[in-house]
């Protein structure tokens, strides 16, 4: 073989990691995090967990006043817990005490911050 058509793998690997980092270092796209598409979203997403909520009270409840014969007093106790749990998921969703561990909040920290206050 000719000293040409020898190939140095290390070489061919720090080109193959550099143009990887030449694309990583593109621009994605911004659309899904900002703007009017994050705030449909984010509307879907309160009024789907309200609604839910209130539906699967509701059905608990009548599957209950069906199994007790309790009519009408399950459906309108789990109805009321079933608002109750779609406003708390609505409050979460809208604070973001429901996101991620690590999740990067719009103030620029972290939800693992707990050395904020200092002494």
């Amino acid at each position: 073989m000719d000293e040409r058509e020898k190939v140095d793998p290390l070489k061919e690997l720090g080109e193959r990691l550099d143009k990887a980092r030449q694309t990583r270092r593109q621009p994605v796209s911004e659309a899904p995090q900002t703007g009017a598409g994050s705030a449909l979203a984010l509307g879907w997403r309160i009024g789907l967990e309200l609604v839910v909520a209130v539906v699967v009270g509701f059905f608990i409840g009548w599957a209950i006043d069906k199994w007790l014969g309790t009519r009408p007093w399950g459906m309108i106790v789990f109805f009321f817990l079933g608002v109750a749990a779609g406003m708390v998921n609505v409050y979460r969703a809208v604070t973001g005490l429901g996101m991620a561990i690590g999740y990067k909040d719009r103030r620029g920290g972290t939800a693992t911050d707990w050395d904020e206050d200092e002494d």
